[in-house]
């Protein structure tokens, strides 16, 4: 039996790009080049080697572009697991939360430590930030919950997701108080996360881990067993996985998947995964596939 070879196409997109600005390099990898949407084009049938350095210079210009399989349709994938933190929402949540109480540059020099992977144990620095804000009204994160940034497209992808059969979920190293609002706002199934110790309504320093990852603080292994227990329970393979995340802890889960984005991610992150958002909203990911607008669409946002 012959099989068929795999083709790939370059989707591209930036703001105001059409046919007519692409740079020349990225016009000359194809014999076809559609328009796909306002800001985004599809070159059919590119040689994923020839396209390498083009596609470093395209990024290096301030434009996504990501190689998919010709015809990848989002229906093809069945559980989507995202990080919360800048990611889904577009700031960290803690940094913000203990800079409004006065905790602010020791939490977030540790975080920034953290998330480029200059702190190895996760679970550590997260102890040392939670630690450094005993003390701070619970009621400071559920307010901040109220009226947290969502990154651009946040809503549009979760939801048009959810509309084409994918159960979707958030993982995050954040907390209840916050990860359950976004839930429910995006429209997400679920969410796991950390739980903040807490007495008489103000934090006490401690934090653990919720009781799918063993009561271990949700770090990037336990990111990683979160996503494969719930890809095993529900019967899914990873090549069916989509995961997303901007850190260092989220490249095991990025790894796991079977279409692992890193968005506006640290450099450390690009390096290891190839399908990147770097300069527009999550909902650009929608563009990949061959049925994304039109479940886009179908999910009204």
């Amino acid at each position: 039996m012959t099989m068929t070879p795999l083709s790939y196409d370059l989707v591209i997109q930036g703001k105001d790009l059409s046919r007519s600005n692409l740079p020349a390099d990225a016009a000359g990898l194809a014999g076809f080049i559609a328009e796909i949407a306002p800001g985004a084009v599809r070159l059919e049938s590119v040689n994923p080697l020839t396209a390498e350095p083009v596609i470093g210079r395209l990024q290096e210009a301030g434009l996504d572009a990501a190689m998919v399989r010709h015809g990848l349709k989002l229906t093809e994938f069945r559980l989507l697991a995202s990080d919360l933190d800048s990611t889904l929402v577009a700031i960290e949540t803690l940094d913000t939360v203990a800079k409004n109480a006065g905790y602010g540059d020791t939490v977030a020099q540790v975080t920034e430590a953290a998330m480029r992977g200059d702190i190895k144990d996760y679970a550590e620095s997260l102890r040392l930030r939670i630690a450094a804000v005993k003390g701070c009204p619970v009621k400071a994160f559920t307010d901040f919950a109220e009226t947290m940034p969502y990154s651009l497209g946040a809503e549009r992808w979760v939801k048009s997701c959810r509309a084409a059969g994918l159960e979707c979920h958030i993982v995050t190293g954040g907390f209840d108080e916050v990860a359950a609002a976004a839930a429910v706002k995006l429209g997400a199934n679920g969410f796991h996360c950390n739980k903040l110790g807490i007495r008489d309504g103000v934090l006490d320093g401690t934090v653990t881990g919720p009781e799918e990852n063993g009561g271990k603080i949700v770090d990037s292994d336990g990111k990683r067993h979160i996503v494969e227990q719930l890809a095993a329970e529900r019967g899914i393979p990873a090549c069916d996985v989509i995961t997303m995340g901007d850190g260092w802890n989220d490249v095991k889960m990025l790894e796991y998947a079977g279409l692992g984005i890193a968005y506006h991610a640290k450099p450390r992150v690009r390096a290891l995964i190839p399908h990147q958002i770097n300069s527009l909203g999550l909902d650009s990911a929608l563009n990949w596939f061959a049925d994304g607008p039109y479940w886009a669409e179908r999910a009204g946002v």
